[in-house]
């Protein structure tokens, strides 16, 4: 880079800082993709610079940081993209900014050069696997089973294509995208998470690689890569699936971008971060197991280990050392969330995830017995009236079995007989929920005085209206399922 070229960066950081650098304006998310260009070092690199980020240049230093405000707390996005030189003066600044303002700062999937600022303690969070692609034909050579993923795939029909972000743009494959997306997270059980993790196909799209797997003329595979310019890598960011793709889909889509990066003469290559992967403390290897319903860390290491890594990188969590690890720990999960820990869980319960439902089978289940043992009076107007409700509670508890069970088949027959069903069973457990709360008003209520009596009535109220919460998200995540997914030609994109 000419001096020149350095002053005139220089003169846009200043006037930047000038103006107050804590914005997230299109000038300083120009200046970071400046700064990205030259010292973009890490895996997270290319996330930090987002525009759902805010940005902050160090004064008088070559650096950017860019972060989340999650309640208040400062959680940077990896560390700072800064010249070798300048990182750690350009973190400890960021700290004493931080602290000027009254807030708590931390530094989430940093790669390891922070460990040189005494001001920082650090935690191991995972760790994430490594590539050289120019390694990629002989190791692919030696890995059978990769081999035969990859044939099965090939054998299916599917075929991987490098797309440019004007393809991207058209408006058939625009589609095709937000219907993959959307497929794709009505899988997971966890709601949308942010920071560093949010799926964006768009910003900077000039500086991103994509390569898609088609099947049968619809779009099954999508993997976004984006650059690493310090290495001279590419970070695979987002490897997105369609639930009815053939297996070996995305064997295949990693196996096509690795052999067309080696011919580009790339020799690192990294799949992110493997959360909780490697030898973390023991309170986060039981945090890795118990989280499994919800997020399953081992699934997603397993399958970056079945590709066989160079090496893993370890990836840590790093805060102030006057501060507290699980308070920055804490932060960060806030970040991923998008604000409040009990809002995301909320909005997590209301899609209705396959474990909840499984609860509210075992739920469903003492709770028929109690209902079929309890006296007919005081809790009923008549005899009729409580064996109806036994025969209604005895055939729900039949139709959440049927309903999930029939969420764990593929195929857009059984995806579409599991929406309807879904959707009635919701609609049968709303109006249960509706006349509980009629016949509580007009019967028990009057006829209850003790505080368990009426106790027992709250629980008999709020329970059916919570199910029906939690069943009208599953049914909303089955009919995302079952939409049928639009065909477009692959051969109406440049390879």
């Amino acid at each position: 880079m000419s001096g020149s070229e350095a002053q005139r960066e220089r003169a846009a950081a200043d006037a930047a800082e000038a103006a107050a650098t804590e914005t997230g304006s299109k000038a300083v998310t120009a200046l970071a993709l400046a700064f990205f260009r030259r010292f973009g070092r890490t895996a997270i690199a290319f996330r930090a610079i987002g525009p759902d980020l805010v940005h902050w240049v160090p004064p008088g230093m070559d650096a950017v940081v860019g972060y989340a405000t999650p309640t208040g707390a400062l959680v940077v996005a990896g560390e700072p993209i800064a010249a070798s030189h300048d990182l750690v003066p350009a973190t400890e600044a960021f700290l004493d900014y931080a602290a000027q303002a009254g807030r708590r700062a931390s530094f989430f999937a940093t790669e390891g050069r922070l460990g040189q600022s005494s001001r920082l303690r650090r935690w191991l969070i995972g760790e994430q696997p490594v590539w050289n692609p120019q390694e990629w034909t002989t190791h692919m050579a030696n890995h059978r089973s990769l081999r035969e993923q990859v044939r099965r795939a090939r054998a299916k029909g599917v075929v991987a294509q490098h797309l440019t972000h004007d393809a991207l743009e058209q408006p058939s494959m625009r589609e095709a995208v937000a219907v993959l997306l959307a497929r794709w997270r009505a899988t997971r059980s966890m709601a949308a998470m942010r920071f560093l993790v949010t799926v964006d196909l768009t910003s900077a799209g000039a500086e991103r690689r994509h390569v898609v797997a088609w099947h049968q003329g619809r779009l099954a595979a999508l993997l976004s890569l984006a650059p690493v310019p310090a290495r001279g890598g590419w970070v695979f960011e987002h490897l997105l699936r369609d639930p009815d793709a053939p297996n070996g889909t995305l064997e295949l889509l990693v196996d096509h971008t690795m052999r067309a990066l080696a011919s580009d003469g790339v020799s690192w290559a990294t799949l992110g971060l493997a959360p909780l992967h490697g030898e973390v403390a023991p309170w986060l290897r039981r945090i890795r197991r118990w989280s499994t319903p919800l997020f399953n860390f081992e699934g997603l290491s397993a399958f970056k280990r079945k590709l066989r890594p160079l090496a893993w990188e370890p990836i840590y969590l790093a805060w102030p050392a006057t501060g507290h690890g699980m308070r920055a720990l804490l932060d960060g999960l806030r970040a991923f969330a998008g604000g409040s820990l009990w809002r995301f869980g909320a909005r997590t319960v209301l899609r209705g995830p396959v474990t909840l439902l499984r609860v509210l089978e075992w739920l469903l289940i003492p709770w028929t017995i109690m209902l079929a043992l309890a006296p007919t009076s005081p809790w009923f107007p008549a005899v009729w009236v409580h064996a109806a409700w036994v025969a209604f509670d005895g055939a729900l508890l039949l139709a959440l079995r049927h309903v999930r069970r029939m969420g764990e088949h593929h195929g857009e027959v059984a995806r579409q007989g599991t929406a309807r069903m879904a959707t009635g069973v919701a609609m049968a457990v709303s109006v249960d929920a509706l006349l509980t709360a009629l016949q509580a008003i007009r019967w028990n209520l009057p006829a209850q005085h003790t505080r368990l009596d009426l106790a027992i009535v709250l629980v008999a109220c709020v329970a059916p209206a919570a199910a029906a919460a939690v069943l009208w998200g599953a049914a909303r995540r089955y009919r995302t399922l079952a939409r049928a997914r639009p065909s477009v030609t692959a051969l109406q994109f440049p390879p």
